[in-house]
């Protein structure tokens, strides 16, 4: 597995240029490990998919709005929400938990203030909304895809990304951007290769989006 030193030694190798200290290196490790996990805009439109080892498990309370904080390290795509009792609140019918516009065209009241208990709930940006509003605080579970954890230590190993992929992924994701910025600049050398790196990039994502397969989702009804 390639582990955080492993990944700086490869991608200091290709670049050789001081410009790009050990801390930078890091840094734009970490935003490639970031944006991958959040997904990625494929050649054919469409956007890789959630990392299976990064589904997690939390809860969220109700606030006296219509809308709650989600977790710190919420990322993407709630799942399934439960009620105190387990019970699963269903997402607005006909879409699944990110669609806010059917959740509003649902909601008894618009400006979204109905009491009682939660029947419904959607996520939008970093919030669960819901209705009803409990009129005391209820405690609301959730599955949803986290953040991978951040790069730190030498032997910190990427979250999320398959082991046999991991390590050219990252290096050629991280060495493209730089190239990238480097052209916007105005130096034109290092062209092809930027070239060459995102063309694998693109290549070893979609290995990944093979390898991870379609996002499980239930049927939607109309």
């Amino acid at each position: 597995m390639a582990d955080l030193r492993t990944l700086i030694t490869a991608i200091d190798g290709i670049l050789q240029d001081p410009e790009y200290g050990e801390q930078k290196i890091v840094d734009r490790i970490n935003d490639a490990l970031q944006t991958i996990a959040a997904g990625v805009r494929m050649p054919d439109g469409g956007i890789s998919p959630p990392l299976p080892d990064l589904l997690d498990y939390d809860t969220v309370v109700t606030t006296a709005a219509a809308y709650a904080s989600l977790p710190s390290d919420f990322q993407r795509n709630v799942v399934m929400v439960l009620d105190s009792s387990g019970n699963i609140i269903s997402p607005p019918r006909g879409g699944g938990y990110q669609a806010f516009s059917l959740f509003l065209n649902q909601s008894s009241d618009k400006r979204l203030t109905e009491t009682g208990s939660v029947y419904r709930v959607c996520s939008r940006g970093t919030r669960l909304y819901y209705q009803g509003v409990p009129s005391s605080p209820e405690t609301l579970s959730l599955h949803f895809y986290r953040k991978p954890a951040t790069l730190f230590l030498d032997g910190d190993i990427p979250e999320g990304i398959p082991e046999h992929l991991a390590q050219d992924l990252l290096k050629h994701g991280v060495i493209k951007e730089i190239y990238g910025d480097v052209i916007e600049a105005g130096v034109t050398e290092p062209s092809k290769g930027t070239e060459h790196h995102t063309r694998r990039f693109y290549e070893l994502l979609t290995d990944l989006c093979d390898f991870v397969g379609i996002p499980d989702a239930e049927p939607q009804y109309y």
